[in-house]
């Protein structure tokens, strides 16, 4: 969501301050803005839209203050306007702000009451007042920060600069990520380490309830209690420097094609039991229950790995969403229970909470993220890195196909250690997914071709059966996504109890399936929506092709596969697909309206 960057150094930080914000597009936003400190006072230069428009009104009269901070704002209160936009200023100070003051309406009333006029519709903009009122009662910048967090409800991340301390950045951190660097060129912070490449080398994680003071000589880091420590350091991915297209003409198109190269990767840095059991803190042979937690796609990852670990390595398991599962009513702690959370990001708020309802319980919980010193990176009690790389594209491609495939070997690792049979056989076709995949992304053109045939659709259905349920559902995640069509997902055999209300011959039904055990009955099901004049797109290995040939408008081949793995291989078609439908709609497919890479906000 909202991407925070600021810096001091010997020189004008304006520019720098804009290209920090350009890595920190991909998180989702629809405003910007920056505020450096002038010898007039403190500058603030804000804009709707794309941070390029930020650029060209920097450029046009371009600040030359050596300190300064930066935002990209995804609204939460108030619409994307101008002056809803970050940094927001009271007398002598300007703040950014990630997160959500929960009580903002208590705090903006007082502060008025105090004097103090608001200009904009945000929870944001009572921060810069509180530190602003406190520093008018003697406080220094750092002590007014601390007084003004102890007073605000909520999870957040602030950044300030104040006209009082010219020389100093100052930041607080409470349940919204935030990392410090320190360099040749001075110091930044960010939301993200990645962009910070550049800046430095390394990067020091705040935790919750930190404090830091920024300046040109170095950083110094508080806990809450005011004492100075050290913090977990993070090596900078140097590759967020070169996170360009590569000739590709998105980033989404590139990702998914980048897949077989990313499952490679996971297949080799995991390919023994022992390169999975040796990272965590629990035995699979006394484990009797899994709670798998996750939000959105990394929530479909889950719901398939669920029917992996049933299955496959005889564990009881559930899914749950991040967002219910923090304030449901939850069952007394059973013995060998263990959690996995699932985050792209390692920063996802619901997801989080739910670790730390999960860690509060005495349940031991594994993490698998995209990011390396992410806040699930370091509080899970083990985590297992993603390997998928920077995912540029806010839709997830390869971050989902990479989530699936680790989920397969902690399934197979589980299941060796517990000596179930079969395991080898399983793993000799995981090892042959790369190439499968390799050739389904050869039929792009096909996909293109059904891609400008649905394109005029209005709704559009996904069904599947079995492991390729939670694919139709993925499917359908993707084509709203990127295409803004709605479109919905069900399990084939829950068509007969409503949804088959919704075929007609306008709307384009996706199809998934393979000549596994459930064909068959999965067949049966396509045959009643084509009975009813629906347009049957069908995605499935050339036997399921040949045997549907009678009742399929379109086809998109998939090769055949153990029922184990053709959930991985059938989601390509399908992400290609959304993407080809989305770019002939004319639509932005790396940042799609109202979407955010990083969900850090509840």
């Amino acid at each position: 969501m909202c991407g925070i960057f600021a810096r001091v150094a010997a020189e004008p930080v304006a520019d720098t301050l804009i290209e920090g914000l350009k890595r920190l597009e991909y998180r989702g936003y629809d405003s910007a803005g920056i505020a450096t400190l002038e010898q007039g006072g403190i500058a603030r230069i804000c804009t709707v839209g794309k941070v390029e428009a930020l650029e060209a009104a920097v450029r046009s009269g371009p600040p030359k203050g050596s300190i300064g901070i930066g935002h990209t704002r995804w609204a939460t209160h108030g619409a994307p306007s101008e002056r809803n936009a970050h940094p927001h200023i009271a007398p002598g100070v300007a703040v950014v702000h990630n997160g959500i003051i929960e009580n903002h309406r208590e705090l903006r009333q007082g502060l008025s009451d105090l004097g103090a006029t608001f200009r904009s519709e945000t929870d944001s903009e009572v921060i810069p007042w509180m530190i602003s009122h406190h520093m008018a009662s003697g406080a220094k910048t750092m002590d007014a920060l601390r007084k003004a967090g102890e007073d605000m409800k909520g999870a957040f991340a602030v950044a300030a600069l104040t006209e009082s301390e010219p020389d100093t950045l100052h930041a607080l951190r409470r349940g919204s990520p935030l990392a410090v660097g320190f360099g040749d060129k001075g110091a930044a912070l960010a939301s993200d380490p990645n962009a910070l490449a550049g800046f430095a080398r390394e990067a020091f994680m705040l935790e919750d309830g930190d404090s830091a003071e920024l300046s040109r000589s170095g950083v110094d880091i508080r806990n809450a209690q005011g004492e100075k420590v050290h913090r977990q350091i993070v090596t900078i991915d140097d590759t967020a420097l070169t996170t360009g297209s590569d000739g590709y003409a998105h980033h989404m198109l590139k990702e998914i094609h980048e897949q077989p190269q990313v499952i490679q990767r996971i297949l080799s840095t995991y390919g023994s039991t022992g390169s999975i059991l040796g990272r965590l803190t629990f035995d699979f042979r006394r484990v009797t229950r899994i709670t798998l937690i996750a939000c959105g796609t990394s929530y479909l990852a889950a719901s398939l790995a669920r029917r992996w670990f049933q299955e496959i390595a005889g564990i009881a398991a559930e899914v749950a969403i991040a967002s219910e599962f923090r304030y449901e009513p939850l069952a007394p702690v059973q013995p060998g229970e263990i959690a996995i959370v699932i985050s792209q990001s390692g920063e996802t708020a619901d997801t989080v909470g739910a670790m730390h309802r999960l860690k509060e319980r005495g349940i031991p919980v594994l993490g698998l993220v995209n990011q390396a010193g992410s806040t699930i990176a370091r509080e899970a009690d083990c985590h297992i890195p993603l390997l998928a790389g920077p995912e540029i594209g806010v839709a997830s491609t390869k971050a989902f196909v990479a989530q699936l495939t680790v989920l397969a070997r902690i399934v197979l690792a589980a299941a060796q250690r517990r000596g179930h049979s079969g395991v080898s056989i399983l793993h000799s076709a995981l090892v042959r997914v790369p190439d499968s995949v390799s050739a389904v992304l050869h039929n792009e053109p096909a996909v293109m071709d059904v891609a400008q045939r649905v394109l005029q659709a209005r709704s559009a259905l996904f069904v599947g059966r079995g492991h390729l349920y939670p694919v139709a559902l993925e499917g359908a995640l993707k084509m709203k996504e990127t295409s803004y069509i709605h479109a919905e997902g069900f399990a084939a055999g829950e068509l007969k109890h409503g949804p088959i209300a919704l075929v007609d011959s306008t709307t384009p039904i996706f199809a998934l399936a393979s000549s596994g055990p459930l064909f068959e009955k999965c067949a049966s099901n396509i045959r009643e929506i084509a009975a009813r004049g629906g347009r049957i797109v069908l995605v499935g290995d050339r036997a399921a092709l040949l045997a549907l040939s009678d009742v399929a408008t379109h086809a998109l081949t998939v090769p055949h596969c153990p029922d184990f793995v053709q959930p991985i291989i059938s989601t390509i078609p399908l992400q290609l697909l959304a993407y080809h439908v989305a770019v002939q709609r004319g639509l932005d497919v790396d940042r799609p309206r109202n979407l955010a890479k990083s969900v850090t906000v509840e």
